[in-house]
Order: structure tokens, then sequence, then C-alpha cells
């Protein structure tokens, strides 16, 4: 699937009440085959869906009990940063998140950086849990506290 940002254009309503006006709908461009085995994919969802649902993988303390099941993981990027008020630079991790829901039916995809916010399981993966939870309107579970990456 290609990636489709923009879905439509609106004019707001008069006082920014009620329902806006769409003055222009953007559909996105049909899918096209890569030539990936189904069965290496599968391998992959797998892999995903246990970095949530194992009790090892890194966001499974976020996801292990989420009332949907997500598939996603995490990652931990270092950067060199100069902090304001700060002379020295020093080494910050950039925490990561990626993954969809529901596992075997997606209807949203969610990544998720946070600038220097530590590992993926400590910033990331809370933060795009929440943003799933309000998808599916469910009140997110923080599980078991989270693992590292």
């Amino acid at each position: 699937m290609t990636p489709h940002v923009v879905q439509d254009v609106e004019l707001p309503s008069p006082g920014g009440k009620g329902v806006p006006t769409v003055l222009r709908s953007f559909q996105p461009p049909a899918p096209q085959s890569v030539g990936l085995d189904p069965s290496d994919l599968q391998v992959v969802r797998d892999g995903l869906f246990q970095g949530t649902h194992d009790p090892n993988g890194t966001s499974y303390g976020t996801f292990g009990h989420f009332p949907i099941p997500i598939a996603g993981k995490t990652g931990t990027a270092e950067k060199v940063v100069t902090l304001p008020g700060q002379k020295t630079s020093q080494v910050l991790n950039q925490s990561l998140w990626c993954g969809w829901g529901p596992y075997d039916a997606p209807k949203i995809v969610v990544c998720a950086v946070i600038e220097n916010g530590g590992h993926g399981a400590a910033a990331a993966a809370p933060a795009a849990a929440e943003v799933l939870a309000k998808f599916f309107h469910i009140k997110a579970n923080a599980g078991a506290g989270p693992n590292t990456d």
C-alpha cells in the first residue's frame, strides 16, 4: 500500500459548530504487488505480534493485556545532542514504536517517535497505546510494565 496522508479538504462550519463541508476528497492509489512471498511476510507479522504478546517482547508491558490484539516493535536510536544551556554534547536515546491493530484485521497504523525519550518501551510504546486506545474508544492498560529494548 502506498502511504496516503490526506483524506479530504474541509471548510469548517460557521462558528466551528456542526459538520464541516468537504471541499475535496482524495482516494489512495490502488495497492501494487511487490512480489513478496506471503509466507515470508507472515513470519514478519508473527514476529511483530510476539513483540507485543510474548512476555519477552519489548512492548509486552504495554500491549500484552491491551483489549485489542496489537502488533508492533519498539526501537531506540542514539543521537548526539547539546541541550539548551549546556556546553557539552551527550548521547540521548530516541524512543520509537511502530505497529498496527487489530493484528488480524488492521484498521490503523501508529508510529510514535519521542525525541530524547529513552527506550522505545519506556516512552513511545505507551504513547502509541494512548493513540490506539482513543482510536478504538477503550481505556489504555499499562499492563505489566515496560521491558527494555
